[in-house]
């Protein structure tokens, strides 16, 4: 899934600041929802139908958390630089981890976010040419 982003030359900061708060605001109500959803399954019992709720509730997070990788990996880079690769990535993975809600940082190992992150690098890539023309 792909989302449209609308860069322009000076208001690269205010669309990824906006883009954030509301990748936060997403990732915050997920969490929320999945808390909730988690002490229901607690009284009635791990039925199929729930497990199936979880997976689709760890797929909705995974989608979030690629949407927000493209954002994190540009404002790495605007804030660290060329040449840092890893404290870029150790940075982008520190904020997907913040993001993520504590009930899911068991589902989503250390590689799988790395594979995030390189995927939002890839897509951050083919939209930095657009951002700077």
């Amino acid at each position: 899934m792909r989302l449209p982003l609308i860069i322009a030359t000076g208001e690269l900061s205010q669309w990824m600041h906006l883009a954030m708060n509301i990748l936060v605001l997403l990732l915050f109500l997920a969490g929320l929802a999945l808390a909730f959803w988690q002490s229901h399954r607690e009284r009635k019992g791990a039925a199929a139908e729930e497990l199936q709720r979880f997976a689709r509730a760890r797929n909705i997070l995974r989608t979030l958390l690629e949407c927000a990788a493209g954002g994190l990996v540009t404002q790495a880079e605007n804030m660290y630089g060329a040449g840092t690769g890893a404290i870029k990535k150790s940075a982008v993975m520190a904020e997907l981890l913040r993001l993520l809600p504590e009930e899911f940082r068991a589902e989503f190992s250390a590689g799988t976010l790395e594979a995030i992150i390189e995927q939002g690098l890839a897509e951050a890539k083919k939209l930095w040419p657009q951002a700077n023309k």
